[in-house]
């Protein structure tokens, strides 16, 4: 069994950023979370939203034959921004996030996008950091033979 040609992580962090995309047009850069944050560089005028998967958990579940289970999904927008609190600042985007993705469904997903938190990161070098959490569901099912009893 070799590597899957396709990941339901990747095709959902891109449904975030095709709707984010889609929304925003040009007024922000929307981009995955770079791989080296400490060489990111803010190239875009107004500001940038990032997509990052962060974490899933897996509830306990008594799998009778197969295993299937709820895989609750956590995904984070970092907003880069320039200001605070003008048109494109950081504080205004955290709404403006809320408003476009709480209740959108990711590709994959069986539950839409829940807002679960939103924080200040950190000002560093005149750039605002804020990040947005976000929680939605999945189902893993077992891709594996099914080992007969």
């Amino acid at each position: 069994m070799g590597l899957p040609e396709h990941s339901l992580t990747t095709t959902l962090s891109q449904s975030i950023v095709d709707q984010l995309s889609d929304t925003v047009g040009n007024e922000l850069a929307v981009e995955f979370y770079p791989e080296k944050p400490a060489n990111y560089r803010l190239n875009h005028a107004n500001g940038a939203l990032l997509v990052n998967y962060g974490k899933s958990n897996y509830p306990k579940h008594n799998d009778t034959y197969a295993v299937v289970r709820p895989r609750t999904m956590m995904l984070t927008i970092t907003i880069v921004s320039r200001g605070l609190y003008d048109r494109y600042g950081a504080v205004p985007l955290v709404d403006w996030v809320l408003a476009m993705l709480s209740g959108f469904t990711p590709t994959h997903c069986d539950q839409p996008l829940s807002p679960v938190r939103d924080y200040f990161i950190q000002h560093q070098s005149g750039l605002w950091y804020y990040g947005v959490d976000f929680e939605t569901e999945a189902v893993l099912v077992q891709t594996l033979p099914i080992n007969e009893f």
